[in-house]
């Protein structure tokens, strides 16, 4: 353990939703002449083409995209390897796009007659060929000047090649429980809270809506008194009341608005979810800005649950630590795409670039390092996973040259999405079996072993991808059990 880690007494990790490092900060416009942007990468139009046109990364993008890339396993793997199995040249993804914009969706005739009767706007034509359009600073001002204020972790790998559920999973678990793609159940593998309750440590998760890691029943069964809104993370900074480590979950919209988690299927017409997660980034560091005490003994760290179909020109690592194969046969020795990472604290050397090696298992082994380190390993994956508070430089005194930045605005409209996208329905019916759960009499076995029984009116939402004001009520009924 780095010696100056021992002044960091509290870690707040936030983990928004897919977007790659390339597509965000790939074109950064670091002082360091040592930064590795994206200049100059290139992806084939047609990976099986010997002659292929041959596509730039560009830094014209905007934050909202007409149609959500893939980003499932398939998808992913399709991204990663192109047309050369095994190989990791990450070729693939104007295919990808490609394929997914030849499906039909949003612009059907269906979807348009639906957008005519409503008079929402329609979605922003997409290209295959957007993909590979990156994110200048202007969309990006407050992650870009905290990366070049702090540390930007250059390495950091979605644990998956696969979607957010199992991505997510990883940084609480160590595992995704033998998943690659979205599957909505509960979970019952021992997580990193549970390994800090066990050593007598408080930890918090703190969110604004539904939150994905209450797949992990065993954390809420008995008590919730761990889960906290966003507005109790800022008094409890502010109070200096912080407990050892605090996982934020963005708001995911789940169709009562666009939410702030900056997913792709919630930014079709308007930017307004990249920009609210843009603006919840600054709340929380403008908080601990406002109090230094705090700040002074504070890791914050932003990162990304999976790259959501973008590209990147990294190739994902291979080797890592098998753990018992998916039912597909995966073996989870390949990482997923490389996401945006950025470390904020007063300890850190402005202008920081770490280029080691990190992925979603590194958080638990941060967190158990720092705070539990005579505890074992969750899994492998954590076992061997690298700890950015023992690779990170840190001062032997924090700095004071730091400054409050602008909360960004955003004229767009909140308008909800016409429909969920896959995500936000696995969220409602994970919502609904947590009401289930929670509202019905107890048996032993229930006790043990909850069974994955949403709701009757959440489950119909989820299957018809459209959220009722009924619908708003039952989720609204089971976010009061967590207040």
């Amino acid at each position: 353990m780095n010696a100056q880690a021992e002044h960091v007494e509290h870690v707040i990790v936030l983990m928004l939703e897919n977007r790659s490092f390339d597509h965000v900060l790939g074109f950064l416009d670091h002082p360091d002449p040592g930064y590795e942007g994206a200049a100059g990468a290139l992806c084939p139009a047609d990976p099986a083409a010997r002659r292929s046109e041959l596509v730039p990364a560009t830094p014209d993008a905007t934050a909202a995209l007409g149609t959500d890339p893939g980003h499932a396993h398939e998808a992913v793997l399709k991204q990663i390897y192109g047309n050369t199995p095994g190989l990791p040249r990450m070729r693939g993804f104007i295919q990808s796009y490609a394929d997914t914009l030849g499906r039909p969706g949003r612009n059907g005739p269906l979807a348009r007659f639906w957008r005519r009767l409503t008079g929402r706007p329609a979605p922003i034509p997409a290209r295959a060929t957007d993909i590979m359009r990156c994110l200048p600073e202007s969309e990006t001002p407050v992650l870009s000047t905290l990366a070049k204020e702090f540390a930007v972790l250059t390495g950091w790998f979605a644990s998956v090649p696969g979607e957010t559920w199992p991505n997510r999973n990883f940084a609480h678990a160590a595992t995704s429980g033998g998943t690659v793609d979205i599957e909505p159940r509960f979970y019952g593998e021992r997580t990193i809270f549970e390994q800090l309750s066990g050593a007598g440590h408080r930890w918090a998760v703190y969110h604004d809506g539904i939150a994905q890691v209450w797949a992990f029943w065993k954390l809420w069964a008995d008590t919730r008194d761990n889960f906290h809104g966003m507005r109790d993370l800022l008094e409890h900074i502010e109070n200096d009341a912080l407990p050892a480590y605090s996982f934020v979950e963005p708001d995911h919209g789940y169709g009562l608005g666009p939410g702030n988690s900056q997913h792709p299927a919630n930014n079709l017409t308007s930017a307004a979810s990249f920009v609210g997660g843009e603006a919840l980034i600054a709340r929380i560091y403008n908080a601990l800005v406002t109090n230094p005490a705090v700040f002074a003994k504070t890791l914050f760290l932003i990162t990304y649950d999976e790259h959501g179909g973008f590209f990147d020109h990294v190739p994902a690592r291979q080797g890592l630590s098998p753990l018992a194969p998916a039912e597909n046969g995966f073996d989870f020795r390949l990482s997923g795409v490389r996401v945006p990472a950025v470390a904020i604290s007063p300890l850190i050397p402005k202008g920081t670039i770490d280029t080691t090696f990190y992925e979603h298992a590194s958080i638990p082994k941060m967190v158990r390092n720092r705070f539990a380190p005579e505890l074992p390993p969750l899994t492998a994956r954590d076992r061997d996973a690298n700890d950015p508070l023992a690779a990170l430089r840190l001062l032997s005194h924090p700095r004071t040259d730091y400054r409050r930045v602008p909360l960004p605005s955003s004229t767009a409209t909140s308008e909800p999405p016409e429909t969920l996208n896959d995500f936000e329905a696995s969220l409602l019916r994970l919502a609904g079996a947590v009401k289930n759960r929670l509202e019905q009499p107890l048996t032993t076995e229930s006790a043990a072993h909850p069974e994955f029984r949403p709701d009757p009116a959440l489950a119909k939402a989820a299957r018809d991808r459209r959220i009722t004001p009924a619908t708003g009520d039952a989720v609204k009924t089971v976010l009061s059990h967590f207040d």
